[in-house]
């Protein structure tokens, strides 16, 4: 996978969700809860790519990628008035 094929998945799971926790939890299942009885242990091991069923995105990343999603989007918006 190149460059630009990561930044368009971590574009699309940054408009998926609106919060770092919320892609976190996205990955954690069920049977994972009931065995570690602790979301925010679940959350770290999905955060180090121990664990989840999907992309391995580090937080910078994710906030970095919304942020320049949404200027872009209310420059696009200025644009248009």
């Amino acid at each position: 996978m190149d460059q630009e094929d990561g930044q368009t998945a971590v574009d699309n799971i940054v408009t998926q969700f609106n919060t770092y926790e919320d892609f976190l939890d996205s990955q954690i299942t069920t049977v994972d809860l009931y065995y570690l009885e602790d979301e925010a242990l679940a959350r770290q091991l999905v955060e180090l790519g121990y664990r989840g069923t999907g992309e391995v995105v580090k937080r910078e990343d994710f906030e970095a990628r919304k942020a320049a999603i949404e200027i872009a989007r209310l420059a696009e918006r200025t644009q248009k008035k």
